[in-house]
């Protein structure tokens, strides 16, 4: 098990940059959350970079609020009809 000195020593670990976005999805479900435009294997500067470049089927959606606790949803990129910042 690695504690945090190892965490904070390893290259491959990137800063969190997180964008508060909407998603509304095929089935009409709307999240409100954020996402993490350098989880893909090349950092994102902009948000559309983030989905049109990245090379992963899915996007963590993390810090979603839903009924009354915050909460983690994976969702395939190809369910997504549109995505907006959420400022």
């Amino acid at each position: 098990m690695q504690n945090q000195e190892d965490v904070q020593k390893n290259d491959k670990w990137q800063e969190v940059k997180a964008q508060r976005v909407r998603i509304k999805l095929t089935d009409g479900t709307i999240f409100r959350g954020r996402i993490n435009l350098n989880s893909e294997a090349v950092p994102a500067d902009r948000m559309s970079d983030f989905f049109l470049k990245g090379v992963s089927p899915f996007v963590v959606l993390f810090d979603v609020t839903a009924q009354g606790r915050n909460s983690l949803f994976i969702v395939n990129k190809a369910q997504i009809i549109w995505i907006t910042p959420d400022d």
